[in-house]
């Protein structure tokens, strides 16, 4: 009898280590989804607007500058973790019947979220690219070429980032919830 108790205890213990490493996980999501929104709407409501005040040779220079700051190792973490975070929350709660909203909720912040770095790595950085190799013959026309497709896109961007970090925080409220 006391070799069953062990076990069952032991198993419960595993279960909360289990519920609060998949916590620790949705939470990090939930952080980095919501860091990366608030870039992608920072650039949308404050950066790009004054950027458009500016001149053509300033607009491209400015931005060739911020392409080249952002790329840093904090802004590669945080881009990377806002979709490690939930694919690892998503593995840690599969096949727990008693989690299937939680999972919804994750696999959706995941959803939106990859649509997010497909968006940046097939529209948004290819632009980047190209304005950094346009150089200072042009600056007219290597604005026209990037300004408002890159504007749109953004956008688009910090949509899909702000509904997955919703979905995230969804996700993190019902797992709370549920602690059964």
């Amino acid at each position: 009898m006391a070799a069953i108790d062990h076990t069952l205890a032991a198993g419960t213990d595993a279960i909360g280590t289990t519920r609060r490493t998949v916590g620790r996980w949705l939470t990090a999501g939930a952080v980095a989804d919501t860091l990366m929104a608030g870039t992608y709407v920072a650039f949308s409501a404050v950066v790009m607007p004054w950027l458009g005040t500016k001149g053509d040779a300033d607009f491209v220079h400015s931005m060739q500058q911020i392409n080249t700051g952002i790329e840093n190792p904090l802004f590669f973490t945080v881009f990377t973790a806002a979709m490690a975070a939930p694919a690892i929350a998503a593995w840690k709660l599969r096949g727990h019947a008693a989690t299937a909203a939680v999972m919804r909720w994750t696999l959706a912040a995941l959803a939106l979220y990859t649509t997010t770095v497909l968006t940046t790595s097939g529209i948004n950085v290819p632009l980047n690219q190209a304005l950094a190799h346009a150089g200072d013959v042009d600056p007219g026309k290597s604005r026209a070429d990037f300004e408002t497709t890159w504007n749109i896109w953004n956008g688009i961007r910090a949509a899909l980032s702000t509904a997955a970090a919703v979905a995230m925080l969804k996700a993190l409220r019902l797992h709370r919830r549920n602690r059964a």
